[in-house]
């Protein structure tokens, strides 16, 4: 079409764009690609965090659980293997005894019985004192039974002793003399340096009469 006066006219200008010469449609699309992009990465970040929690969780669970008892008590289980080899190597086990424990029955009279032996095997009395005699059982008239020798003295009571008891009691709380009456305890230290243990089982008021032990003797020391 031609103007009224005759020229033509000059195209519509394009619409104005934003600065740089870019045009308008491309901001919204990047003010909406944005938003969503840092939704997607504050999803992925809060998912990789929760996976690490609970993948975390039964580890420190498992740990404890299967954590040695030792470590737990604050004691290595191998400390206690050696602290019990060490208790067990500290409190050997008690040595046999050579004879008894049993009863024997003995003599005790004026003058002629009751001097008594037990580095022979079975205890042996004889009617007069040896070169072995360990104990003298002394009979006097209107008076208990005295038992003389190298004595370690023992409170009443039934209980067999043991070896070390016995030594310990020679040793700390010797006598050489012991008034006998059922129930008393003692120790003998024999001449060879065994270890004898008497229980009275029954012995005479006063006078002499006879005397019945509970006897153990233990083998020489090694």
């Amino acid at each position: 079409m031609s103007a009224p006066n005759g020229t033509v006219p000059p195209p519509p200008s394009a619409p104005p764009g934003s600065g740089g010469g870019q045009p308008a449609w491309a901001w919204w699309v990047i003010g909406i690609v944005i938003p969503v992009v840092g939704i997607a990465v504050t999803l992925s970040v809060a998912n990789k965090d929760s996976g690490d929690s609970d993948t975390d969780t039964p580890a420190a669970a498992t740990g404890t659980q299967n954590e040695d008892p030792g470590q737990a008590s604050g004691t290595p289980a191998g400390n206690k293997e050696d602290a019990k080899g060490d208790a067990e190597e500290a409190s050997p086990s008690p040595v046999a005894p050579e004879y008894g424990p049993a009863d024997w029955s003995v003599q005790a009279a004026y003058g002629d019985h009751g001097y008594l032996e037990f580095d022979s095997g079975a205890p042996q009395e004889f009617g007069q004192r040896t070169d072995g005699t360990d104990l003298y059982l002394d009979a006097t008239a209107g008076e208990p039974v005295d038992a003389d020798g190298q004595i370690g003295p023992l409170p009443a009571g039934t209980a067999d002793a043991t070896e070390a008891e016995c030594r310990t009691q020679i040793e700390k709380n010797g006598l050489s003399e012991v008034e006998l009456a059922p129930g008393i305890r003692f120790c003998v230290q024999t001449g060879e340096g065994r270890t004898a243990y008497l229980r009275v089982l029954s012995a005479p008021v006063e006078d002499e009469g006879a005397v019945r032990f509970k006897v153990t003797v233990w083998p020489l020391p090694q």
